[in-house]
C-alpha cells in the first residue's frame, strides 16, 4: 500500500445549502457588531475638563491671569533686555520742550532756550534688540504709581532724570512745586533748594521727588568751584544719608543713580577708620582708586532700601511692597581738552560698533549689575517686599554723544562770534533729550512691578 494524505472533513459539509447559507451571514453579522463598536469608540470627542474647582490643587489664586477651562498654561514671556539694542531715526516729536517745561527743567541743560541751533538730537529712539520699547505714556506711568511717591536719589544726574520725568507727566497733567526752588540757572542758594525739590499730580494723588545725595552714602562734599574749604570728598561707607533714607518708608518708588562725584579726589572711611583713598590728599596714603568704594556705597544704599522696606513691612497693616530701580552709570564724552569748542559737538550718534563702553564705564555697569542682582536676592530671601531692578543705560548712553549741551549749557555761547575757549557740560543731557529714553524703560519695570510680574523674579540675566 502506498502512502497516502489522511483527509479533513469540515463540519458543515454534510448540511443542506439554505441552512449553510443561513449561518454564514449569521456569523457575519456577529464579526460587523464589535467592528461597528469600535468605529463608535474612536469616533467620539474628547472628554470635557473638569470644572475648576474640582482640580486637583483647589480654585485658582484670584492674582493669576485668567486662564479658559482646559488651556494649557504657558510660562511668563522673557524679560526685555533694554540695553541691548541701536538708536534708529524718529519722525516722534518729544512730549515737551524749552518753553513748555521751562520752570522745571535746570537752565543749563534747557539746549532749546540756550539757542542750541540743531535739533537734530531729538530725532533718535532707542530700539532694543530682542523686544519691542513703547513711547512714554504719562497717563500710564501715572495710574500706575496712583497714590505713591517716586523719588529720585543721587547726584546731578539723578535730578536730570528727575527733570525729565516731571516733564513727561506735566505735558498731559497738571504738576504743582511743593517743595524746593523752580527754574534759574540753579547757581548759589537757588541750586541748594532745587537739590530737594517735589512735585504733587493732584490727577493721581500721586509724588515725584528728588534728593541729592552724590555718594549715595554720608559724605562731605569738597568746596564748589575751588572756593575755600575743603578739597576733596570724604565718604563714610558704613553709615546711609539719612537726608533721604529716612524718607524710605513713605516712597514706594526709588530710582538710585550715582557715580561721577567719585572720580574726584576722596577720601574713604568705615568705622571711623581710613580705608581707602582715591588721587590721596593726605601724605603717606597708599591709592586705592575708587572702584571698591563706590561698589560698596551702591551696595550699602541698596541694603538700606531692602532693610528700611522690610521694618516698614512689618509695622504697616497693609502690605505696601517698594520697587528700587538703580540706574547705572551714564558715560561722559569729552574729546580733547574741557574748555574747546568742540568738545563734545557731534550732532548725531554713534553707530552700533563705533565706541564701545570704555574700561572706567564698564567697571561701574559691572559693580552696579551685580549689587544690584544681590540686593534683590537678598530682598527676596527676607520676604522685605522690595523688587530690586539694574534699569541698564551704560551702553544706550555711551553711543549718544550727541545729546549733551555742550557749550549751551550757558545762553548764546557763540552770541559774539567764534570763541576760541568756552565751558562745555558733556556730562548731563539736554532737555527734551536722550535721558527721555531712560524713562521709558522705568515705566515698563514700574508696569512689570505694579503688576505683580516681577515680584519674585530673576533680576535680567543679561550679561553687564
Amino acid at each position: 500500500m502506498g502512502a497516502s494524505t489522511p483527509r479533513h472533513h469540515s463540519s458543515t459539509s454534510s448540511l443542506p445549502r439554505p441552512l449553510l447559507a443561513k449561518r454564514i451571514v449569521t456569523f457575519a453579522l456577529y464579526a460587523l457588531i464589535p467592528l461597528a463598536l469600535l468605529h463608535y469608540l474612536v469616533s467620539l470627542p474628547p472628554p470635557l475638563p473638569p470644572p475648576p474647582h474640582h482640580r486637583r490643587g483647589g480654585p485658582k489664586s484670584p492674582r493669576g491671569p485668567k486662564v479658559a477651562a482646559g488651556a494649557k498654561r504657558t510660562r511668563a514671556a522673557p524679560r526685555c533686555d533694554y540695553s541691548d539694542g541701536a538708536w534708529v531715526r524718529s519722525a516722534a516729536a518729544a512730549l515737551y520742550n524749552g518753553t513748555s517745561c521751562g520752570g522745571t527743567i535746570k537752565a543749563g541743560q534747557n539746549c532749546e532756550a540756550h539757542g542750541r541751533p540743531d535739533s537734530g538730537y531729538l530725532r533718535w529712539r532707542w530700539r532694543p534688540r530682542g523686544c519691542a520699547l513703547p513711547p512714554f505714556d504719562p497717563a500710564d506711568f501715572l495710574r500706575l504709581v496712583r497714590g505713591r511717591h517716586v523719588a529720585f536719589v543721587g547726584d546731578s544726574l539723578a535730578r536730570n532724570q528727575c527733570e525729565s520725568l516731571v516733564c513727561l507727566l506735566s505735558s498731559a497733567f497738571p504738576a504743582h512745586l511743593v517743595r524746593g526752588a523752580g527754574g534759574g540757572d540753579g547757581d548759589g542758594d537757588g541750586d541748594e533748594l532745587r537739590k530737594f525739590r517735589r512735585w504733587a499730580f493732584p490727577s493721581h494723588d500721586a509724588t515725584v521727588s528728588v534728593f541729592w545725595s552724590p555718594f549715595l552714602v554720608n559724605g562731605t562734599e569738597k568746596a564748589k568751584g575751588g572756593a575755600a574749604g575743603l578739597d576733596h570728598n570724604r565718604l563714610f561707607l558704613d553709615q546711609p544719608d539719612e537726608r533721604w533714607a529716612a524718607e524710605i518708608p513713605g516712597v514706594d518708588v526709588v530710582v538710585l543713580s550715582a557715580g561721577h562725584w567719585f572720580l574726584h579726589p576722596a577720601m574713604f572711611y568705615d568705622r571711623g577708620a581710613v580705608v581707602g583713598c582715591h588721587h590721596c590728599p593726605e601724605p603717606n596714603r597708599t591709592e586705592s582708586g575708587f572702584f571698591g568704594a563706590f561698589r560698596l556705597a551702591v551696595r550699602g544704599a541698596l541694603r538700606e532700601v531692602v532693610l528700611r522696606g522690610a521694618r516698614a513691612q512689618q509695622r504697616q497693616r497693609e502690605r505696601r511692597p517698594k520697587l528700587a530701580v538703580l540706574t547705572t552709570f551714564s558715560p561722559a564724552h569729552f574729546e580733547g581738552d574741557w574748555d574747546s569748542p568742540a568738545a563734545c559737538a557731534r550732532t548725531e550718534p554713534y553707530a552700533p560698533g563705533e565706541r564701545e563702553v570704555g574700561y572706567m564705564d564698564g567697571e561701574m555697569l559691572r559693580a552696579e549689575a551685580e549689587e544690584a542682582a544681590a540686593a534683590a536676592a537678598d530682598a527676596r530671601a527676607r520676604g522685605a517686599g522690595v523688587t530690586v531692578e539694574a534699569l541698564r543705560v551704560t551702553r544706550m548712553a555711551a553711543l549718544r554723544a550727541d545729546g549733551h549741551p555742550g557749550a549751551y549749557m550757558h545762553p548764546f555761547p557763540f552770541a559774539g562770534g567764534a570763541r576760541e575757549r568756552v565751558p562745555n557740560d558733556c556730562v548731563h543731557w539736554c532737555l527734551p533729550g536722550p535721558i527721555d529714553t531712560w524713562n521709558e524703560i522705568l515705566l515698563q519695570l514700574v508696569k512689570r512691578w505694579a503688576d505683580g510680574a516681577g515680584a519674585d523674579a530673576e533680576p535680567s540675566s543679561s550679561s553687564p
